[in-house]
């Protein structure tokens, strides 16, 4: 289970910086309904995915193409997506220094992705 204080903030960093390093050493590919995820999300221009974003990509995704594409993502991904969102739901934690690392480490991984 997510936890929004230090130790969570920590974990979703290195979450993300785990996927980063499978997708730069080739374990890890992301599969088309990873991709068409990826991209609806790509062009934010902050440094951090914005919760209404993330929240507003699976909505659509669901409203076209119901709740298969979700299903098909891959896992890692998708539950680091949920919670990018979920750290930005208790602004204390998403303002701590460990939160704001946490969240600028996941766009690079989308960019890169995407």
């Amino acid at each position: 289970m997510f936890s929004l204080g230090r130790d969570g903030m920590r974990d979703l960093q290195a979450r993300a910086e785990t996927l980063s390093a499978d997708l730069t050493s080739g374990q890890w590919g992301p599969y088309h309904f990873d991709k068409r995820a990826l991209r609806k999300l790509s062009s934010a221009e902050s440094p951090v995915l914005h919760r209404e974003a993330i929240v507003t990509m699976f909505n659509e995704l669901y409203d076209s193409h119901g709740p298969r594409q979700i299903n098909k993502m891959t896992g890692q991904l998708t539950t680091l997506l949920i919670d990018t969102a979920a750290a930005q739901d208790l602004p204390s934690a998403a303002a701590l220094p460990e939160g704001q690392e946490a969240l600028r480490a996941v766009c690079p991984l989308v960019r890169s992705t995407a």
